[in-house]
């Protein structure tokens, strides 16, 4: 068995999702993901020959003092920490702690993907793992194993004598369906609970990359413009593997754009269906990539909720922004997940470029007569690596703030027309105006069972004070 090796989910200031171009903080309808990144780079590090732990300090409710004593006792001669730009400031801790233990520690995440020179000049992380993660975690542990030239290593940036080097970028792995599944024996499964159904739940790679331009999106800085997926019979046998060895159930489809290639998402479904596997799942979709006979297969190999990137309900905006949907399509895709029993949810971003007070009250209107099962408000963030980061920086739109102000529920942007503070009251008015109506509490009464009232009003009490109304 070669070196040990640390993962680190690291500790922050609250509990925050860190996945990827997700990133938010959990009391989204309480909703912690399972950072999949991270036991999937495990697998591949595994698979080599290293001995590998996952710390979730996330789920683990593991302070800072806690992950000190942990690497003080592990010794790893390398760590891997999960970073985010919403907690970059914290994650930074994390490396100073590595620092002052002699261990040599490495970022990965979209941040430091989008701005490595920026974060690794603001921190004291030896290495920074520049876009998809498993293939250049691995070179990287070998190369220093081995102790090769680290310059040999695509898709690193690192510090020498004061100096940073950035490397080439890897390439990206063509072929996922040779993959490792994902190592979930390091994880604590039981920690990450599927909100609606109160049961543990898993993340499941579907396939990777964007062929989208959305200028708010840092979703292809991280895996790429061309879609690269798994084939159906790869992702059952794993899905088929979870249920054996961990009795889970309930599985999300995890992809950029999960309907993008229906070939792909209908022979999933079929044999979802051939193998008789009775589980629940979720995914989540444009609203463009839909058809009818996709919907049907979906909802009979157990969907039960389908998430739909909108972000606007105004024709302009939405052209503005380069999202290539329109609002004839998202009424069609709520009312197909209707017809088949399948729960929809929209996300609606508030505060992106043409957004007024006039357009601001369309989209609450239009999203309450579409009247969808669930939705999501959240407020234009201007990510690094983004297009729209770009404009609003260009135009002033926005002053300079800490890093860890980059959440989707903090306006950052103001328009000469348009206040951060406007933004910020239409998201907690759109909330109010979808959640708190009377037609639609009744509705959601009916839907579940009175013995689990309580833990859905505590749900909703967390919900509305740390995700609505939380600073």
């Amino acid at each position: 068995m070669k070196n040990n090796i640390l993962i680190i989910n690291p500790p922050a200031l609250m509990k925050v999702v860190r996945e990827g171009r997700c990133e938010q903080r959990a009391d989204s309808y309480q909703y912690l993901m399972v950072p999949i990144s991270l036991p999937s780079i495990a697998a591949v590090l595994l698979k080599n020959g290293f001995a590998v732990r996952i710390i979730d300090c996330i789920a683990d409710d593991i302070s800072l003092e806690g992950l000190e004593n942990i690497l003080a006792r592990e010794n790893p001669f390398l760590a891997i920490v999960n970073v985010a730009t919403m907690t970059f400031d914290t994650d930074k801790k994390t490396a100073e702690l590595c620092r002052k233990l002699k261990i040599p520690c490495a970022a990965v995440g979209m941040h430091v993907t989008t701005i490595p020179d920026d974060a690794m000049k603001s921190s004291e992380f030896d290495f920074a793992i520049r876009g998809e993660p498993e293939l250049i975690s691995l070179n990287l542990a070998e190369a220093l194993h081995s102790k090769k030239d680290l310059k040999k290593v695509r898709g690193i940036s690192f510090k020498t004598k004061g100096r940073i080097t950035h490397n080439p970028d890897e390439n990206l792995i063509e072929n996922l369906d040779a993959l490792p599944f994902p190592a979930r024996e390091l994880l604590h499964n039981e920690k990450y609970i599927e909100p609606l159904t109160q049961k543990p739940y898993t993340l499941v790679i579907t396939g990777r990359g964007c062929p989208f331009n959305c200028i708010f999106c840092t979703a292809n800085r991280y895996y790429g413009k061309k879609q690269r997926i798994r084939s159906p019979e790869n992702i059952v046998d794993e899905i088929e593997g979870i249920i054996k060895k961990f009795g889970i159930r309930d599985i999300g489809m995890w992809n950029d754009t999960f309907t993008f290639n229906k070939e792909q998402v209908k022979g999933l479904s079929k044999e979802i269906i051939k193998r008789r596997l009775k589980i629940d799942w979720f995914c989540n979709n444009r609203v463009d990539t839909i058809d009818e006979e996709m919907i049907m297969l979906m909802a009979k190999s157990g969907c039960k909720v389908i998430t739909f990137g909108v972000e606007s309900l105004d024709e302009r905006i939405l052209k503005n922004i380069k999202k290539g949907i329109n609002a004839r399509q998202v009424e069609n895709a709520v009312r197909l997940c209707r017809k088949y029993g399948i729960k929809s949810q929209l996300h609606i971003i508030f505060g992106l470029p043409g957004e007024t007070k006039e357009t601001l009250n369309k989209t609450i209107k239009e999203t309450l007569r579409i009247n969808p099962d669930y939705a999501q408000f959240y407020c234009a963030v201007p990510f690094p690596g983004t297009e729209f980061r770009e404009y609003v920086l260009e135009k002033g739109y926005m002053k300079d703030a800490k890093w860890e102000r980059y959440e989707i529920n903090n306006a950052l942007v103001s328009y000469p027309h348009l206040s951060s503070k406007e933004i910020q009251d239409a998201r907690k008015r759109a909330y109010r105006k979808f959640y708190l109506r009377p037609s639609y509490i009744i509705k959601k009464m009916k839907e579940f069972p009175l013995r689990d009232w309580k833990k859905i009003s505590v749900q909703a009490y967390h919900f509305f004070k740390g995700w609505v109304f939380g600073k």
